[in-house]
């Protein structure tokens, strides 16, 4: 499971570019950006294997319905971390990971005791995660980062999780013949829907604060790049194993994502929002035995 682990990393690096340039530029600016290079990098890929894509309906269709799942998820991922803590968020969104648990369930895969232990801690994670923290005194600042999780943040968090879960059921559903034509199929589909959307609301013009000429989109097109690295390396990743196995592992990628906000951004957690996401972690880990 090599691959899910490259997933997890590349995911994870994405998550914590993305979180930055969510706080820098308007969040249509990032997703637009980055799923418009996904599809880029997507379509010079398959020029260079110079092998045709499979002319299946149904592959086409289920990478089609991933891609138009995927551009409102990390809609909802960038949103929750532009307004959340970037190590509070990602572990709450990895708790998708349950969704394909669940699809596998449901087609005769088999996990121990240890994946409900992971179905536990992953839902005490979401809860303590996204618990409000209210100054010690009026007046005082929120005990840890200036944007610590919210109502609204979890909400965000949550819908991203399902949403990010029917994904990799559906990457997964369209990768066994060929992963790659699948990834491509997909970044293909949300870079065309991003495409849609730019047309029928412009981006207007940035505030004075925003990079402003070609250096606007240089993080985006970072964003896009990484997420089609990882797309890849999960679509062989569950083609080669079980979906489950395949997307818990690749769920690690929050992990990546607390490493960077903590050594990079510096960012404090309050303790319980700590606890909430060590417990995220536990219930990846869990779910990974």
């Amino acid at each position: 499971m090599t691959l899910a682990g490259i997933a997890a990393l590349a995911w994870g690096s994405s998550d914590f570019v993305a979180g930055v340039c969510a706080r820098r530029m308007p969040i249509r600016t990032v997703l637009i950006g980055s799923k418009l290079a996904g599809m880029l990098f997507a379509v010079a890929f398959l020029a260079v294997r110079g092998q045709p894509l499979a002319a299946d309906a149904r592959l086409f269709l289920t990478a089609a319905a991933a891609g138009a799942i995927g551009l409102p998820a990390m809609g909802l991922l960038y949103r929750a971390m532009r307004d959340g803590s970037l190590a509070v968020v990602a572990p709450v969104a990895a708790v998708a990971a349950l969704v394909p648990v669940a699809w596998g369930l449901m087609h005769g895969e088999t996990f121990g005791p240890a994946a409900a232990a992971g179905g536990v801690a992953a839902l005490a994670g979401i809860t303590l995660a996204s618990w409000p923290v209210t100054p010690s005194r009026p007046g005082d600042p929120l005990r840890g980062h200036h944007s610590p999780a919210t109502v609204k943040t979890a909400v965000c968090g949550a819908g991203a999780a399902l949403g990010f879960g029917l994904y990799f059921v559906l990457l997964h559903e369209a990768a066994p013949g060929d992963p790659s034509g699948a990834t491509a199929y997909v970044r293909i589909a949300g870079g065309t829907l991003a495409l849609l959307v730019l047309l029928a609301r412009p981006i207007r013009s940035p505030a004075p604060s925003v990079p402003r000429g070609r250096s606007v989109w240089l993080l985006p097109a970072v964003v896009g790049v990484l997420d089609t690295v990882a797309d890849g390396a999960f679509a062989f990743a569950a083609a080669a194993g079980t979906i489950g196995t395949a997307a818990i592992l690749a769920s690690m990628y929050p992990a990546v994502t607390v490493l960077l906000t903590t050594a990079v951004l510096r960012e404090r957690l309050p303790r319980v929002h700590l606890v909430g996401v060590l417990s995220a972690l536990v219930a990846v880990a869990c779910l990974a035995v």
